[in-house]
């Protein structure tokens, strides 16, 4: 579904260029019609449903009569000013790409919550889960490196942090000031489209890897229940958009284990090559047999068992009731080379 954007601004030659931009680089996503003044609007819109008004701030007409039906912007030469007569303000100078952002992020704030927009066709979303056994495990940069070697391939691949605790800023940084508290709001609230604000705050790095800012207070991401979790994944699925999900979560074997079960087309339990990380994996193992066995939960046959942080390849003992997919050598290095060299690795290719 294409959002329609109505720009009305006198100056011509920026109605042009951002017109041009968008008609070129996302004609998929955006339909944009150009007018100079509201009276043009007014006399030339026909009978077009319009989403959105992006209006320039010189403009001193009343807007009210449209706000309850459209959504609305004004264009701003200035920064500093965030809202005019309670509307939010665009900084009209930000690059196109941005200004798309902002866009969903006013659409997110004024439509129903029920409202989702499908920005390509078909659902065939794959979910991993990658979840560390003992503290220190490297699960986040394993699951980071997993998906940055998807997207280099390519392969539209979304990563989302459920640690309480989260350190995906280390290897993902990102730029901005919203966060993924921007998602859970739009999640609790029901009076946002979900899956405009993913669009509006999904990020992406130098090799195409999309993410989200770690949330701005940590105490939000206590606020997701299983339910919000499950909500935000069928809703990133039903958007179309990506191949894969790759969730980075804690270990819970409560309720929240049992949903990524469900949801999950792999699940990946990452542990160390200590005593302390090969006793807890043996422990776990022996517990989701039994429960399992119990019927409480279905996971045995989408689990991938890595051995993490191994000092010597040769050397390395397992107890024979582990089933071990992969070993991975530890590897001396910064935080930023991490996930460049892990997502380098070929047994990452052999997770798909």
């Amino acid at each position: 579904m294409k959002i329609r954007l109505a720009l009305i601004d006198g100056d011509e030659d920026y109605r042009k260029r951002l017109s041009d931009f968008y008609i070129k680089n996302y004609h998929d996503k955006i339909e944009i019609l150009i007018f100079s003044s509201l009276d043009s609007f007014e006399n030339n819109r026909g009978n077009k449903t319009i989403d959105i008004m992006l209006v320039s701030e010189t403009i001193e007409d009343d807007l009210s009569m449209y706000s309850e039906k459209i959504s609305i912007a004004y264009l701003s030469d200035r920064d500093l000013i965030e809202r005019k007569n309670n509307i939010k303000t665009i900084n009209k100078f930000k690059k196109p790409e941005k200004i798309y952002k902002e866009i969903l992020n006013v659409l997110a704030d004024g439509v129903n919550g029920d409202i989702a927009y499908k920005f390509s066709e078909g659902n065939n979303t794959l979910v991993e889960v990658f979840m560390p056994v003992n503290g220190g495990a490297g699960a986040t940069s394993l699951a980071i490196a997993y998906g940055k070697r998807l997207a280099r391939q390519g392969i539209p691949t979304l990563y989302l942090n459920f640690e309480a605790l989260s350190s995906s800023n280390i290897f993902l940084p990102g730029e901005g000031n919203t966060g993924f508290d921007e998602i859970i709001y739009a999640l609790k609230s029901k009076k946002q489209s979900v899956s405009l604000k993913i669009e509006s705050n999904v990020l992406k790095n130098e090799d195409g890897l999309d993410f989200f800012n770690e949330a701005r207070i940590v105490l939000d991401m206590l606020e997701m229940s299983d339910e919000d979790i499950s909500v935000l994944i069928r809703e990133i699925q039903s958007m179309g958009k990506y191949r894969h999900i790759i969730i980075d979560s804690n270990l819970n074997l409560g309720s929240r284990l049992n949903i990524f079960s469900k949801l999950a087309y792999k699940v990946i339990f990452v542990f160390e090559d200590t005593k302390l990380g090969i006793k807890k994996m043996s422990d776990l193992n022996e517990a989701l047999h039994l429960l399992e066995n119990g019927g409480n939960i279905d996971i045995t046959n989408k689990l991938s068992l890595i051995c993490n942080k191994v000092k010597d390849m040769n050397q390395v003992s397992i107890p024979e009731s582990l089933s071990v997919r992969d070993f991975v050598k530890n590897y001396n290095v910064d935080s930023k080379e991490l996930t460049q060299i892990l997502s380098q690795t070929p047994f990452l290719e052999n997770l798909r």
